[in-house]
């Protein structure tokens, strides 16, 4: 089979470092950015530091009608989910026979595309990833990323992809069962308005026993809903959902190992998005998605429900990480 090439349409954290490192292998990467980051991937170059490091200088432009497309071109996806829809609207001429792999959390850009018949694959991503300044990327951690056709099965671009990325260091897989695993994914998720609203660090979110008790009662309140609704989520690790929320409960305080630095610190998505005061977040296509099917099948979902809110309104109304604590949403889910 020929070579493929990439554009990476959202080349923001998880794009770059996955753009990065098909750039690595000799793979041609296109970008598709927009604002600051863009002028500086235009002038400077992409710059990744940490788990990645090294500059790359690729193309970059803020529509795939500046790039060169060709059909051996695989899009991948990394924009957050509310920027799928008019980006693929409006590139839809372009991208409509070519495979778009949803290299995002959630299952909504799946379910979108397919149903509008697009060629989907899924991406379970498992990296973490930010734009510390215009240009450069800083990749905190993580290299798992777990590919296959959209809802299930492998074919020949998928396994050409893990392969490109299996070259290039990153930890790539392909996955005959990528909704099961995208789920998987949704349900860890679900902590991230969580540690937004609370101001809380990926690795000291399971320090406290407080905060690991009301994210089991979260999770909970998912396997049920996903146990009602007959959906399969396979979780990472050995764990299935329900033997990792009775590890959540188990007392104690636990030591974040290693130790937390300013340098290792991070944070999931939405707390960036609270912490850049940008309006709008993804919360809704993870917890929301919760609820929804909680209401379809009569599962109630409150905490779900109360994270979801209080995130978007907090989002809206341009509030910083930390305005709540586990007290408060317990109140405010009564």
């Amino acid at each position: 089979m020929t070579a493929l090439n990439y554009i990476v349409h959202g080349a923001g954290g998880i794009g770059c470092v996955i753009a990065s490192r098909l750039a690595t292998v000799g793979r041609k990467v296109q970008l598709i950015a927009r604002g600051p980051h863009l002028h500086a991937l235009q002038t400077k170059g992409l710059t990744l530091t940490q788990n990645t490091e090294g500059t790359w200088n690729l193309p970059a432009e803020e529509s795939a009608r500046e790039l060169d497309l060709d059909d051996q071109t695989v899009v991948l996806l990394a924009m957050k989910t509310d920027d799928t829809f008019d980006a693929m609207e409006q590139h839809s001429s372009m991208y409509r026979d070519l495979p778009v792999v949803c290299c995002q959390n959630g299952v909504t850009n799946e379910e979108w595309l397919f149903a509008r018949g697009y060629n989907t694959y899924g991406c379970t991503v498992m990296v973490g990833a930010e734009i510390t300044h215009p240009g450069t990327v800083r990749h905190s951690g993580g290299k798992l990323l777990e590919i296959g056709n959209w809802p299930s099965g492998s074919d020949e671009i998928s396994r050409s992809l893990v392969s490109d990325l299996e070259a290039s260091g990153m930890d790539a897989s392909v996955d005959e069962r990528v909704i099961d695993g995208k789920w998987g994914k949704l349900v860890r998720n679900l902590a991230n308005a969580y540690l937004a609203l609370t101001d809380l660090s990926v690795q000291e979110a399971s320090c406290d026993p407080r905060d690991r008790q009301f994210m089991a009662d979260v999770n909970e309140e998912a396997a049920d809903v996903l146990e009602a609704a007959e959906i399969s989520a396979r979780m990472v690790g050995k764990r299935n959902l329900r033997e990792q929320i009775a590890r959540l409960r188990e007392p104690g305080i636990w030591p974040a190992r290693p130790a937390v630095t300013e340098a290792t610190r991070s944070y999931p998505s939405t707390w960036q998005d609270l912490t850049s005061q940008r309006t709008r977040v993804e919360v809704d296509h993870f917890n929301g998605a919760i609820v929804r099917l909680g209401e379809k099948h009569r599962v109630p979902t409150p905490l779900n429900r109360i994270l979801r809110d209080r995130c978007v309104e907090a989002a809206e109304n341009l509030v910083l990480p930390g305005s709540e604590t586990a007290d408060s949403l317990r109140s405010a889910a009564v």
